[in-house]
């Protein structure tokens, strides 16, 4: 791990934003294209940059915007790698998008977004949150071998259960959806 000042944090417009507090993972994904070179990583991808100023950034350039949005993140690097739990860089951008006004899709594997469903909750509450797990498989062993530094798939699942029952509670019309993006054909050859 090593410790960058970023000069930026947010990409995108229109109302929709992307960041990246980390770049680079741990988990080990079998099947990760985040590796590829067109990234540009300068550094080993196990290596994770940290964006040590990424707060301040965003505290910043969120005052500077006149309409609220919605900020994603989690698409290149998981906001709730091992590294998060000591830094919480991630939480204190969820307080920021929370005291702005802004919406946050997160993308995760851990379960240690439950730590922050508190904040997630809030800002469903004042403008939109949406909360995206990779499922793989419901088998325990094949899950090891695919991502083998996150929880397991079943752990995900009650994750997911969770944050329907905590963060979308007060929600009168709430839409569940399943997002299928990577369909992996497994063959015994």
């Amino acid at each position: 791990m090593h410790f960058v000042d970023a000069k930026g944090i947010l990409t995108g417009s229109g109302g929709y934003y992307g960041m990246n507090i980390y770049r680079g993972c741990t988990h080990g994904c079998i099947y990760c294209d985040s590796r590829s070179r067109c990234y540009q990583f300068m550094h080993p991808f196990e290596d994770i940059e940290v964006k040590q100023n990424a707060p301040e950034l965003l505290e910043r350039v969120l005052k500077s915007k006149r309409e609220k949005g919605m900020i994603g993140t989690g698409a290149m690097s998981d906001p709730y790698m091992h590294c998060e739990e000591n830094l919480r860089l991630t939480r204190r951008c969820l307080e920021i998008i929370l005291e702005n006004g802004f919406g946050v899709a997160i993308q995760t594997k851990f379960d240690r977004i439950l730590r922050d469903i508190n904040l997630l909750s809030e800002i469903n509450r004042s403008a939109k949150c949406v909360v995206q797990m990779t499922l793989t498989t419901s088998d325990d062993g094949l899950c090891r071998i695919l991502e083998p530094n996150v929880c397991n798939t079943k752990r995900r699942i009650e994750v997911l259960k969770k944050c329907v029952r905590m963060v979308f509670q007060r929600l009168s019309s709430l839409r569940r959806f399943c997002l299928l993006s990577m369909i992996l054909r497994i063959t015994s050859q």
